[in-house]
């Protein structure tokens, strides 16, 4: 049953967004600075080409996809409820399950070695041309590292364990948190609706948010979202 005390997040932010070009509309006739109409055909034309290139280039959104196939093979091979269960609810695993978590968990620490050796080893693989870490392709693919490292360390547990017997179960693993982050994925797109069309009309600079505080507040607003416990809005 749908809870009627909440507006949606995505729904928030299409209202706001409805908002921002009414006030470019009546910016744009009473001259205010630096203001242009969202609500006309320059405005129309501008939504039609950037619509789609602005959800594909929300902060993060990339590194959140990239996360979600680890976390999601973490989740759906019994990984995270067995260290869970052993860290925090004393839970006793059986002869196999203790047997491929420990299997899993000496995976990972390799894998983390492994990436600390080409991070700070003598070749440098993975610094930049300067031989920093900094805006290196190490620091540049951080969230495909951590989600492969995870990926790996659970599918290690979801062969010991006999749940992953063939591709088809890994595939199905990856997708396990694409699914329940569809709610997440419709709000994002609201929310790069708004700011984008906050950003076009010039209504930021008008009332004085700087490019600093545009980014910041943006990156809050695209990440906000993952974290509303999504029983309130059902």
């Amino acid at each position: 049953m749908m809870n009627k005390r909440f507006l949606h997040p995505a729904t928030v932010f299409f209202l706001l967004t409805l908002v921002v070009a009414l006030l470019s509309w009546v910016g744009s006739i009473y001259g205010w600075s630096g203001v242009q109409s969202l609500i006309s055909a320059e405005g129309l034309r501008w939504k039609l080409r950037n619509v789609g290139d602005g959800l594909l280039e929300a902060p993060f959104f990339g590194d959140i996809l990239l996360l979600s196939f680890g976390v999601g093979l973490c989740l759906h091979s019994g990984f995270w409820e067995a260290v869970r269960g052993v860290l925090f609810r004393g839970r006793k695993l059986s002869r196999k399950e203790k047997r491929s978590l420990w299997l899993s968990l000496s995976v990972g620490m390799v894998y983390v070695l492994v990436v600390l050796f080409l991070a700070l080893g003598p070749w440098g693989v993975v610094r930049s041309i300067t031989g920093e870490l900094k805006n290196s392709p190490l620091a540049e693919g951080v969230s495909y590292l951590l989600s492969l490292g995870l990926g790996i360390t659970a599918m290690i547990y979801g062969y010991a364990v006999d749940l992953y017997r063939t591709d088809r179960d890994i595939i199905r693993g990856m997708s396990y948190s694409v699914v329940r982050f569809s709610g997440y994925c419709v709000t994002l797109f609201f929310v790069v609706q708004l700011f984008t069309s906050l950003h076009y009309t010039g209504l930021d600079t008008f009332f004085g948010i700087s490019l600093q505080w545009y980014r910041v507040l943006y990156a809050l607003c695209c990440l906000l979202p993952l974290f509303l416990r999504k029983s309130k809005f059902e």
